[in-house]
């Protein structure tokens, strides 16, 4: 059920329709139950106040106004409808600075489908209304567990005199837009758990995790994650935020789930948002490398510990990684390290290094030579990468070819049937260098076969794809179906 219009969206919208007044707007909703009375909607509206145009009203003074209707159709019926003007302040200078307007509306609807169109209209510019229709689902029940929307906050205090932004002992001024500059230190955002007590008993103990996760991958951002203990209640009320000055630029979900005593999943809700913060660093998202396990691991160690984690690593943490090295700054070197399995694991990232060493002692007991380590060696960096072969066809003695190794992935990253053939050309060492592979990305080579056969065939043509025929030559058939 989408109850949430991206803002992103409807900016685009604005700016590009509203060009002609320089109207210059976000808009939001969010739906909320009361079990008592039935489910509800709340629209904000921000208005940029210098995009207004300003005309002297009856008492002489400069002031701007929004025409704002909201009509709620279900098919061609009008269910509910809601008209006014928005009014900003009264300015005695027409050259003062304008401040921007909000607004809040609540209108009830009863569960269904709806058609949401809102239309505003510069009342001091001779243009058409904004239109704009979204498809909007209320689906609230008192039988089972809900969760409302999210919404963003710009900024709180406590109720003195309840009014349309009071919710739960405080005014929330909602944040309209899903973007946040460089100059955002927090993310603020409320919402509400319905009939929990019915679901798991009044007064039962059950779980709020909230945390920011990334759009794309879906995975834990840092250490951007909470939890709360709550007492099941008819109505549980999720007031919180997020420091988010160390977030890097990005687009991100925010996360609301409430899980019973055995940490099973009853409901969850996300919103988007995007962060724009040149300066903050994504391999140093966390500063709690200070209480994890990288503070047993010896610093000696610390540098090939990072250089093993190259195969596995993108390109910006490659780069990262070579200078903290190179640097050899033990405080920078734990704090990448740390970031760099919290990223891949984020409740439990010490399990994955463990598992991950395990493999890394394999490649140095199997792959490493007198002059690298195990990871350092082509065959090291792919099982590293992707894991143990399905099959491996060797052949060492094959007097028409250097020593050979095909490896066979049925599938790797999505692709299937893909293989590796390393070789040894110079017989003596283990270092077996990649020659030729199938996985996009890896040493392509179309002679592959021709090299691996230069022992007994030193010279060959430019476009020379196969070797002369010998005796005993497996090559062909262990590469067509390996064993």
């Amino acid at each position: 059920m989408k109850k949430f219009i991206l803002f992103t969206f409807l900016v685009i919208c604005f700016s590009t329709l509203l060009s002609a007044t320089n109207m210059q707007a976000n808009f939001n909703y969010c739906s909320f139950y009361n079990p008592e009375e039935g489910s509800y909607l709340e629209t904000y509206l921000s208005f940029v106040g210098e995009s207004l145009i300003y005309k002297k009203n009856e008492n002489g003074k400069f002031q701007s106004g929004v025409e704002v209707v909201l009509i709620f159709k279900q098919g061609e019926k009008i269910i509910d409808y809601k008209k006014y003007n928005l009014l900003s302040y009264e300015y005695d200078d027409s050259l003062a600075v304008k401040t921007n307007m909000i607004d809040q509306q609540r209108i009830s609807l009863p569960n269904g489908d709806y058609d949401f169109e809102i239309s505003l209209r510069d009342i001091n510019a001779n243009e058409e209304p904004f239109i704009n229709v979204q498809k909007l689902k209320l689906d609230y029940s008192a039988d089972y567990i809900g969760i409302s929307d999210i919404e963003l906050v710009e900024s709180f205090k406590k109720t003195e005199t309840k009014g349309i932004l009071s919710k739960s002992g405080y005014d929330l001024l909602p944040y309209t837009s899903d973007f946040f500059a460089e100059d955002f230190e927090k993310i603020a955002f409320y919402a509400e758990v319905y009939n929990a007590s019915k679901l798991i008993g009044e007064g039962e103990d059950f779980l709020i995790n909230t945390y920011i996760e990334s759009y794309e991958t879906k995975n834990i951002v840092g250490n951007y994650k909470s939890f709360k203990r709550e007492k099941a209640k008819a109505v549980n009320v999720i007031f919180s935020s997020f420091d988010i000055k160390k977030l890097p630029s990005g687009n991100y979900s925010l996360v609301i789930e409430a899980r019973n005593k055995t940490n099973d999943l009853l409901i969850n809700k996300k919103i988007f948002f995007q962060r724009s913060n040149p300066g903050a660093n994504a391999l140093l998202i966390s500063d709690d490398y200070v209480n994890s396990f990288v503070m047993d691991i010896p610093v000696e160690k610390m540098q090939s510990y990072i250089k093993c984690l190259e195969p596995i690593s993108t390109a910006v943490e490659l780069s990262f990684a070579k200078n903290q090295v190179d640097a050899n700054d033990p405080e920078l070197m734990k704090q990448f390290f740390y970031n760099f399995w919290l990223t891949r694991n984020p409740l439990t990232p010490e399990e994955d290094w463990k598992k991950y060493k395990e493999l890394v002692d394999i490649t140095q007991q199997q792959y490493a030579t007198s002059i690298k380590r195990g990871y350092e060696t082509d065959r090291g960096r792919i099982f590293l990468k992707h894991g143990k072969p399905n099959t491996i066809s060797e052949m060492k003695n094959e007097p028409s070819s250097y020593p050979y190794e095909i490896w066979h992935y049925y599938s790797v990253e999505g692709r299937s049937n893909v293989k590796f053939i390393f070789y040894n050309p110079d017989v003596i060492s283990n270092d077996y260098p990649l020659l030729h592979s199938t996985m996009p990305g890896e040493i392509y080579n179309s002679q592959w076969k021709v090299d691996l056969h230069k022992r007994t065939n030193a010279t060959r043509q430019i476009d020379q794809e196969n070797p002369r025929e010998y005796d005993q030559d497996k090559t062909n058939e262990y590469f067509a179906l390996p064993k």
